[in-house]
């Protein structure tokens, strides 16, 4: 079946596998879930250097109007942080979140006809679509290779 189980096969850590419509990525006994290939959003541009321990049992912020960007981070990353909540990058009178800036681990997601993703201290600032979001993702779980 397409259920994964260590006793099958030991997959190193990061490995991706295709799961048919989805991509999963082997982090101990965990697998993440993405929609895109690796191969598909290689050319978006991620210059980081946080990690996913950068967000272990801390608080992650995440600024998004994008249900699909909040869910896969808060799904993905928020296994490692002590907990993810909606917040605003600066100032945001009309929301009813906390406003934050980049001294806190601080995911900004923008909606852009081109997608990159690049840091300024703890903030990410994702630009584009989901495929952007992914790409950060792979790029911060550092995933090792395509299962053959």
């Amino acid at each position: 079946g397409t259920g994964y189980s260590n006793e099958q096969e030991n997959f190193e850590e990061g490995t991706i596998i295709n799961f048919g419509t989805q991509w999963g990525i082997i982090f101990g006994e965990q697998v993440f879930y993405f929609v895109n290939s690796p191969d598909s959003i290689k050319e978006i541009p991620v210059e980081i250097s946080l990690t996913k321990e950068s967000y272990a049992g801390k608080n992650l912020y995440v600024d998004s109007s994008n249900n699909a960007v909040s869910s896969e981070i808060a799904s993905t990353l928020g296994r490692y942080a002590s907990r993810v909540q909606e917040a605003c990058y600066g100032e945001c009178p009309e929301r009813n979140v906390p406003e934050k800036d980049c001294t806190e681990n601080l995911i900004v997601w923008k909606d852009s006809p081109e997608n990159k993703v690049y840091q300024e201290q703890n903030c990410v600032f994702i630009e584009g679509d989901l495929r952007a979001a992914e790409a950060f993702l792979y790029k911060v779980f550092g995933y090792v290779k395509v299962a053959e």
